[in-house]
């Protein structure tokens, strides 16, 4: 299971060595941004990484990051906007390199239902910045967004607001929106928005709400954009059946895999007599572009404890093929705040690593503000994205976030199996049979509004201090070489069966632990072996998948016959 990471005390940046993985870090706005309320991470095309944080003053700070030692370049920036006090949900690079930041500002500073949607265009150089903000009185924010194209090659921003999607032409920042049909499905929402560059459109992700059953299920839209006032629904289905009938909850998520596969996540609560679960719900759905041809892959379905998560961000590791997903814990106990959870997702029977950000480590304090629901604790740490740091060697994950009005934490995390700033969440892993089921629909217009405003500049150093290092974690995983040696390629590992019953691990090192899983990924043993070590498998004749890992973190899950 998966671990996590807190900080120290405040340190300027100057004797602070080389990188290293797992690992929480504060940074800290020395002259504009000392109070932050929200912080996004964004990795560009160029490998460094680029964190921004903005407070209730209307400042932003942007600053430039070296994607091995984690520290500061010096290229940094901060933007004012009088009295508009944005909140950051995410962000991600466009087309021309920009960075773009979504959330919503409040045109009243103290009503917090004073929210208006709103987004920000940062240049690559971080030397300019602009805002585009709803003037109106319409309550609302952007909670996830994305970069793609029209039929015609035209770049557009599409965003998700509460069940809408909303779409900004980028040259003209002109604004629409897209509801999902009132009549025929008035409790429908969409949550998430990705650009599928291999087939040329958007796949949106939501819950269909079937009252009669009290069902949420998860439905995947793939559109296709035509213009400012037009979008064609090429195919759409819902995922139905799922694994415990009690509750769906309100966020579906997705990420595309490769050209073929999309893992969806689902929310799911489980009532099991007298105790009650939260869920994460993963499908991978193969063909997802098209209705006709789309099938489910493989579905699996993780119990945790009681916590009531919400997700809040997943990313796909194809270097580690890893699925990331980030969770808030709208429960806050001690030490439980956030979880970060990793699976193969290619292999979700192989089982999955969960662990937990805790506010004991990165200093969020429980709060009692929202009755009349007082069994409900919330915290005041909130993490907000992850983003995939590709020019790192180990192809760490990173994750933004504040402690509100005290702190920005950047945490960095290669294996959450292997750390030991974290601490483990129990969970029980159960297969699932979901069916796909056409979903038609159509989208009615509302009316368009943007608006524009232009910042001041100033600049913005930051200071930077850590509070927990694992500078072993990554090296560790390729032979002890440290982050800025070339790294080979892991070792060659295999499994074979021999006599029909024994099984033996090659290139592996020291101590293996194994797992063994029926094909409908119920496990049925599991222990340690060595490498080159015979070891007898206690089943009958069958087919089944071994999970076999050691402590340098060579892994392997493969398909073995048993045939006496």
């Amino acid at each position: 299971m998966r671990k996590i990471f807190p900080l120290s005390l405040l340190l300027w940046v100057l004797t602070l060595g080389a990188g290293a993985q797992n690992m929480y870090r504060n940074y800290a706005s020395i002259n504009n941004v000392p109070r932050p309320t929200s912080a996004v991470s964004i990795v560009n095309r160029n490998g460094y990484v680029y964190y921004f944080q903005a407070d209730a003053n209307g400042h932003l700070s942007a600053t430039e990051i070296d994607p091995l030692t984690m520290l500061p370049t010096g290229n940094a920036n901060c933007f004012v906007f009088q009295q508009l006090n944005f909140y950051a949900n995410g962000g991600f690079e466009d087309a021309s390199g920009n960075f773009v930041l979504y959330g919503y500002r409040l045109s009243n500073p103290n009503n917090n239902f004073s929210r208006r949607l709103a987004y920000i265009t940062i240049t690559p150089g971080l030397s300019s910045c602009d805002i585009y903000y709803d003037p109106s009185g319409n309550y609302g924010e952007f909670t996830a967004g994305c970069d793609g194209f029209n039929q015609n090659a035209e770049e557009f921003y599409m965003f998700v607001n509460n069940r809408n999607l909303a779409v900004v032409e980028v040259t003209t920042a002109i604004f629409q929106q897209f509801e999902l049909d009132a009549v025929n499905h008035p409790n429908d929402y969409y949550c998430d928005v990705s650009w599928d560059a291999a087939h040329g459109k958007f796949i949106a992700t939501g819950f269909a709400w079937n009252t009669s059953i009290g069902y949420k299920n998860p439905f995947v839209d793939v559109v296709e954009l035509v213009n400012i006032t037009t979008i064609n629904h090429t195919s759409g289905y819902i995922v139905a059946n799922p694994p415990f009938a009690y509750s769906n909850e309100y966020k579906t998520l997705h990420v595309q895999l490769d050209n073929d596969n999309l893992l969806l996540y689902n929310d799911l609560r489980h009532l099991d007599g007298q105790y009650e679960y939260d869920v994460i719900w993963l499908t991978r759905i193969l063909d997802f572009w098209d209705i006709n041809s789309a099938t489910v892959a493989e579905s699996w379905s993780y119990e945790l404890p009681n916590t009531k998560l919400s997700a809040t961000d997943m990313i796909y590791d194809p270097y580690n093929n890893r699925l990331n997903f980030l969770g808030y814990l709208n429960r806050c106990m001690d030490g439980l705040t956030h979880i970060l959870a990793q699976v193969n997702p290619y292999m979700l029977s192989s089982g999955i690593e969960i662990g937990q950000l805790g506010a004991a480590f990165l200093g969020g304090v429980c709060l009692n503000d929202q009755p009349p629901y007082e069994d409900i604790a919330y915290n005041n740490l909130k993490m907000y994205n992850l983003a995939l740091n590709i020019k790192n060697p180990c192809n760490p994950i990173l994750i933004a976030g504040v402690v509100y009005g005290q702190k920005s934490v950047l945490t960095e995390t290669y294996d959450i199996s292997l750390s030991t700033c974290d601490a483990p969440m129990w969970h029980a892993d159960n297969p699932a049979s979901p069916a796909l089921k056409p979903y038609p629909h159509n989208t009615t217009l509302p009316i368009t509004f943007i608006t524009y405003t232009s910042p001041y500049d100033n600049p913005d150093p930051i200071a930077m201090s850590y509070i927990c290092d694992e500078p072993e974690a990554c090296s560790h995983q390729f032979g002890g070489k440290s982050l800025q040696q070339s790294l080979p390629n892991n070792p060659t590992v295999e499994i074979s069966i021999e006599y029909g019953k024994l099984f033996v691990c090659e290139g592996f090192e020291g101590v293996v632990r194994y797992s063994l899983y029926d094909m409908a990924g119920k496990l049925l043993q599991q222990g340690e072996t060595r490498n080159g070590e015979p070891t007898s498998l206690k089943v009958s004749v069958g087919v089944y998948f071994i999970r076999a890992k050691d402590a340098a973190g060579n892994q392997l899950v493969k398909k073995v016959v048993v045939t006496e």
